[in-house]
């Protein structure tokens, strides 16, 4: 790991492998941890890369006006390849972070060479903007400790719990050590419930790979089906169970069928 300015910010990244660049964008905790059974896998044959979010982790933590949007994300995301010299990358994003994906496939297409989607959605719904203010206020009544604690029920779900209780820990604990202050995290809910591509989301013309998870109590479903339909050509993959860290919960299944798809993709080009 280092710390690495991009040159209007420093973020904490994780830069391992040789070949051609992979980045994995975490979701609203921020944290590249998430990622950890997928670093290890691609970074046989890919060149990967992943950071903790601004606000997050050991990255900076700006405040202020303006310095919360997953738009600033993608451009955080921007710098980076820049300053890596990376200049297209499959990339993966989960929850927000597949928010700010659609934002880089947007805006910055000549970067992207495919998409993978995870447990994310266009625009929040009544479901998802309740889920999110109670984190926020559960931030606000109670400390960044009680949010953290609440947050991974959400995130992980009971199986994970029940089945991968240390590697939920382990995150935990990354999490209480760095967690920034209640304002940098009230800011970064109201990030998540700010975003809309809605009207432009068909404009995707990369290869993508959109992921979804049935018994996810963050992000419903439905919002994978509404992804896959939006982008033309996109394809679909469903877990069962595993709640929004599906891919931690099966990561084998989840780095088989990625793998599988970015050869596919590689193929197009």
């Amino acid at each position: 790991m280092a710390r690495i300015d991009i040159g209007h910010i420093t973020l904490n990244c994780d830069d391992r492998g040789d070949g051609p660049a992979f980045i994995f964008i975490p979701g609203l905790v921020g944290l590249y941890d998430a990622w950890s059974f997928q670093l290890s896998h691609f970074a046989q044959r890919y060149r990967c890369i992943t950071f903790d979010h601004r606000g997050t982790g050991e990255s900076d933590k700006p405040t202020g006006p303006g310095a919360y949007s997953t738009q600033a994300i993608a451009d955080d995301v921007i710098a980076l390849m820049d300053t890596l010299g990376v200049d297209k990358a499959h990339i993966a994003g989960t929850s927000t972070g597949g928010c700010i994906l659609q934002n880089l496939a947007l805006d910055h297409p000549e970067r992207v060479r495919a998409c993978i989607f995870n447990n994310t959605w266009i625009t929040a719904d009544e479901f998802i903007t309740r889920v999110a203010i109670t984190r926020k206020r559960m931030a606000e009544s109670y400390g960044a400790e009680e949010y953290v604690k609440v947050s991974s029920m959400f995130t992980s779900g009971a199986h994970q719990f029940r089945h991968n209780l240390d590697a939920v820990m382990e995150l935990e604990r990354r999490a209480l050590e760095t967690v920034g202050p209640v304002e940098i995290l009230a800011a970064r809910i109201d990030m998540m419930l700010a975003h809309n591509r809605s009207d432009e989301i068909g404009g995707i013309d990369k290869p993508s790979l959109v992921i979804g998870t049935v018994d996810d109590a963050t992000i419903p479903y439905y919002f994978a089906e509404d992804l896959h339909a939006a982008i033309n050509g996109s394809e679909m993959m469903k877990f069962d169970d595993g709640g929004h860290y599906s891919y931690r919960r099966h990561p084998e299944t989840w780095n088989a069928t990625v793998q599988t798809f970015l050869g596919k993709a590689e193929a197009l080009v």
